[in-house]
């Protein structure tokens, strides 16, 4: 019986303590084929994230990505986002891509817009609000580009 076979009848049998097992052995997997083969691994565990979350950030997954953007980092934490798209009447922003599109407004651009934080908002109101970008622009943008 092919490997692909026996997992479609663990899934269709839908019992959950053999559906746990079967997330233990292919977590094993996983990591083997994280040693072996990198870029492998990093595709299946973007595939297996959008199962489990669409194209939608999670806090840590955002957290994560800002925590690697350079020169800076992290400039504001997810409150302090928060604070700033409420101030701003930005409410209509998921709040989650606002806080990874100006902490990287912020590590791209500090130079050119400094302290001036009308120029970082504004920045990422325009990039999240492009009218012609595909969809799911900003989840897009941050797992295929800084890589």
């Amino acid at each position: 019986m092919h490997i692909k076979k026996m997992i479609e009848k663990i899934v269709d049998d839908g019992d959950v303590g053999e559906m746990h097992e079967l997330s233990d052995i292919l977590e094993e997997v996983i990591e083997i084929i994280k040693n072996y083969d990198p870029s492998k691994y990093k595709y299946y565990e973007m595939c297996i994230y959008r199962m489990a979350y669409g194209s939608n950030f999670t806090e840590d997954m955002a957290r994560d990505i800002v925590s690697k953007m350079q020169p800076y980092g992290e400039h504001w934490n997810m409150e302090q986002s928060r604070q700033v798209q409420d101030e701003y009447g930005l409410q209509n922003l998921n709040p989650i891509n606002f806080y990874i599109v100006i902490n990287s407004a912020y590590n791209d651009y500090r130079e050119l817009f400094r302290d001036n934080m009308d120029m970082y908002v504004k920045f990422t109101q325009l990039f999240m609000e492009d009218e012609d970008a595909k969809k799911d622009k900003t989840f897009i943008y941050f797992t295929k580009i800084p890589q």
